[in-house]
C-alpha cells in the first residue's frame, strides 16, 4: 500500500466517526485550551471563534496555546486579544518545534494543567495525517475531550461557495468543527468585535494628535512576509504620488512592522501633507485604534488588512494569487479588493520566481487609484443625514 492509499485509509476511517461528541449542556469545564497558530491576521480571521468558546464556557480559565512569532513582522495573539476578556493565559511554543524532547517538556506543561478540554482552532496544513497526531498528541496530554479538530476532508479546507467564484473564509471552514459549542453569527459585526477599550482608543487620539494627524485622513501599510504577496515599491509610490498631487492637504499615515518603517518613509517622503510613520512605534490595538479613525487602509494581504477590518475601516485590498479568491479577503462588505485571476492560480507559493509575480503585478496604479479616488470623495463630502 502506497502513502496516497494509506492516507486515504485512515481519512475513511475518521471521517465516518465523531472524535468529538456534542457537549452536554451540564458540562462546565473548569480550564479549557483553546489551540491556534499564527499571528495577527491570523488571530484576526478567528475571533467568532474566540467569541463561541468564551459563551459556551464563560466560567471556564481559558488558555491559549500558539506558537512563538517568528521575527518582528508577527504580533503575538496575546497583545491582540488584550482586554476582550477571551483569555486569561498563553502559552506558547517554538514554531519549528521538533525535537522528543521538546516535545515531551510541552506535553508535561500541558498535562500538569489538567485541561477538562481542548478547543482546536487551527487548520491542520499537513491534512488528515497532521489532525490525527494532533489528536494523539493532546489525548497523551491527559485531556479527555476535544472539540473541532476537523477529520472530514470537508473540513480540512476552504471550499467554495457555490454558485460563486469565492472560497469560504477559515472562519467559516472551521465553524461546522465547533458547532457543538453553539453558532456564531458571523454577519453580526460584534462577533468581530476587536473590544478597543476607551484608553486604549484615547491613547489612539493622541498619537494622531502629536504627529499633527486631523481627521480625516487616509492610511497605508506597504509591509507583507512574503515575496509574492508584494505589491513593489515602484507602484507604492506611483499610487503615492498621484494622490499626493490630487489631494496636497490630506493626511498620509504609515502602518506596519518595524522592519517596514524604511521602506515607509520613502513614500512618506514624497507625501506633501501631514503625514506620520507609525510602523514599529504601536501595539496592535493601538494600531487598531489609529485605523478605526482612518477614512480607509490601502494594503497588502496583511496582518492590518485585517485589523482595519475588525475595526470596520474600509481596506483597499491588493492580493495575491496564491490562495483561491475569498480565503483570505477581509470581514465585511465595505471593502474593494484587487484579486486577479492567473492561469498559476492558487499556487501556495511565498517566493514567486518563475512566473515573475504575474498576478499581483498585474494589478494597476490606475485602478487602485480610481477606487481610492472614490473612497477619498466618499470621506470629504459624506451623504447628508435625513431627520
Amino acid at each position: 500500500m502506497d502513502k496516497a492509499e494509506k492516507q486515504r485509509t485512515v481519512t475513511r476511517a475518521f471521517e465516518s466517526r465523531n472524535v468529538a461528541p456534542p457537549v452536554n449542556p451540564a458540562f462546565h469545564p473548569r480550564k479549557a485550551l483553546v489551540y491556534r497558530l499564527g499571528s495577527m491576521g491570523d488571530t484576526l480571521v478567528a475571533l467568532p471563534a474566540f467569541r463561541l468558546v468564551r459563551k459556551a464556557f464563560p466560567g471556564a480559565r481559558i488558555t491559549l496555546l500558539t506558537n512563538k512569532p517568528v521575527g518582528e513582522k508577527a504580533a503575538p495573539m496575546e497583545l491582540i486579544l488584550q482586554n476582550t476578556g477571551l483569555h486569561e493565559e498563553t502559552i506558547e511554543y517554538p514554531a519549528t518545534l521538533r525535537s522528543l524532547r521538546a516535545l515531551w517538556s510541552l506535553r508535561n506543561i500541558l498535562k500538569n494543567e489538567h485541561f477538562d478540554v481542548l478547543v482546536y482552532l487551527a487548520k491542520p496544513k499537513g491534512g488528515i495525517l497532521t489532525s490525527l497526531r494532533d489528536y494523539l498528541f493532546f489525548r497523551l496530554c491527559g485531556i479527555g475531550t476535544i472539540i473541532g479538530l476537523p477529520f472530514s476532508s470537508r473540513h480540512l479546507k476552504c471550499r467554495q461557495l457555490p454558485g460563486t467564484d469565492l472560497h469560504e473564509t477559515d472562519c467559516e471552514r472551521m465553524m461546522p468543527c465547533l458547532k457543538s459549542l453553539g453558532a456564531a453569527d458571523l454577519a453580526d459585526a460584534r462577533w468581530w468585535d476587536l473590544q478597543l477599550t476607551a484608553s486604549e482608543r484615547a491613547e489612539a487620539s493622541r498619537c494622531l494628535t502629536g504627529h499633527g494627524i486631523s481627521i480625516p485622513f487616509i492610511a497605508a501599510s506597504v509591509g507583507t512576509k512574503m515575496q509574492s504577496k508584494d505589491w513593489g515599491e515602484s507602484n507604492w509610490t506611483a499610487l503615492l504620488e498621484r494622490l499626493a498631487a490630487a489631494h496636497p492637504e490630506l493626511g498620509m499615515v504609515m502602518i506596519g512592522a518595524g522592519d517596514e518603517r524604511e521602506r515607509s518613509q520613502r513614500l512618506l517622503d514624497r507625501w506633501t501633507g501631514p503625514k506620520a510613520n507609525l510602523c514599529g512605534s504601536l501595539s496592535p490595538r493601538i494600531s487598531g485604534g489609529v485605523l478605526e479613525k482612518a477614512g480607509f487602509l490601502t494594503c497588502h494581504d496583511s496582518g492590518p488588512m485585517h485589523l482595519a477590518a475588525s475595526v470596520g475601516t474600509p481596506c483597499l485590498a491588493i492580493f495575491s494569487a496564491r490562495h483561491p479568491p475569498g480565503e483570505w479577503f477581509p470581514h465585511g462588505k465595505q471593502h474593494t479588493i484587487f484579486y486577479h485571476r492567473t492561469p498559476c492560480a492558487g499556487c501556495g507559493l511565498e517566493v514567486c520566481i518563475e512566473e515573475k509575480k504575474k498576478c499581483i503585478l498585474s494589478i494597476t496604479v490606475e485602478e487602485v487609484f480610481q477606487a481610492a479616488e472614490t473612497r477619498i470623495r466618499m470621506m470629504t463630502n459624506p451623504p447628508a443625514s435625513h431627520p
